[in-house]
C-alpha cells in the first residue's frame, strides 16, 4: 500500500503535465502491478491457504493507488511547479 500510494500520485501529476505522459505512466505502473499483485498474494495464499483472504489482501493494496491520486487531485492545484513536480517523480 505504502508503495502504491505515490504511484497514484505521480500517475496524476503526469497526466496533469501531458495527457502522453500520464498514459505511459498509466501503463507502465499497471504492467509492473501484475508481478506486484502476484508477490502480495502468494504469501498471504500460502500463509492463510485461502484465495479470498489473497484476493482481500492484493486488491486493499491496489486500493492505494487510485486513493494517492484522488487526495492528489483534492489537495493538489494543477499549476504546480517544476520543482514539486522534480521530489514527487524522484
Amino acid at each position: 500500500a505504502l508503495h502504491n500510494f505515490p504511484e497514484g500520485i505521480a500517475t496524476y501529476l503526469g497526466t496533469l503535465k501531458d495527457p502522453r505522459l500520464g498514459f505511459a505512466l498509466a501503463i507502465g505502473i499497471a504492467l509492473h502491478n501484475i508481478p506486484e499483485g502476484i508477490a502480495v498474494a502468494t504469501p498471504v495464499y500460502y500463509a492463510t491457504e485461502s484465495r479470498v483472504q489473497a484476493f482481500i489482501w492484493t486488491f486493499m493494496s491496489a486500493l492505494f493507488e487510485p486513493l494517492g491520486g484522488l487526495i492528489c487531485f483534492l489537495l493538489i492545484p494543477k499549476g504546480v511547479g517544476h520543482y514539486f513536480e522534480g521530489v514527487v517523480f524522484g
